[in-house]
């Protein structure tokens, strides 16, 4: 996915599904975290505990623009194209994206305009 893509897929909700979709978001990286587990080596300790600070990083954006769209305003919250691009480079900088792309097109799935 791209932070295009994931702009149109939420702009395409109206805030209540856009804050289901950004649960189940977060819910999906918590699993995602889990393959970060325990490293055989200090080299892949150092590199887990980073993406584990990445998946940290993105579920605190995740469940902060959740928040404003439950309380029905979303003034409060990052323009849904801010904040697209705010995921991807956070990911990016933490080496999460894949974790952060199969999350999102898993809520994707699970949540489309049509459902909504």
């Amino acid at each position: 996915m791209t932070p295009q893509l994931v702009s149109e897929w939420l702009e395409s909700l109206p805030l209540a599904e856009r804050a289901k979709a950004l649960n189940l978001v977060s819910f999906k990286l918590t699993i995602h975290a889990r393959d970060y587990g325990l490293p055989d080596s200090p080299a892949q300790g150092e590199a887990a505990i980073n993406r584990l600070l990445g998946i940290n990083e993105l579920q605190h954006k995740l469940l902060s623009q959740t928040g404003h769209y439950m309380d029905g305003d979303d003034s409060k919250a990052y323009p849904v194209s801010v904040f697209s691009q705010i995921l991807f480079e956070l990911a990016a900088h933490y080496n999460t994206t894949g974790a952060l792309n199969a999350a999102l097109k898993s809520a994707k799935g699970s949540i489309s305009p049509a459902a909504a």
